[in-house]
């Protein structure tokens, strides 16, 4: 059993990290455009793409 303050959020059902036409640019360089994420509780998500996809851009922002 674990108490109200281990549980993480969304136990509607919702997702506890959610992000909607998300960008980041530096310059004239367009890093993100559009992002849409959604993080729901006990699933396994994995941000996974080439070098230069903006996965750590990504990561960052979330955080």
């Amino acid at each position: 059993m674990t108490s109200t303050q281990d549980t993480p959020r969304g136990d509607d059902g919702g997702p506890i990290v959610e992000l909607r036409g998300t960008g980041k640019s530096y310059g004239n360089v367009r890093a993100l455009h559009g992002v849409d994420l959604k993080v729901f509780p006990s699933q396994v998500t994995c941000v996974l793409g080439d070098n230069g996809a903006g996965k750590s851009t990504l990561i960052k922002i979330i955080s």
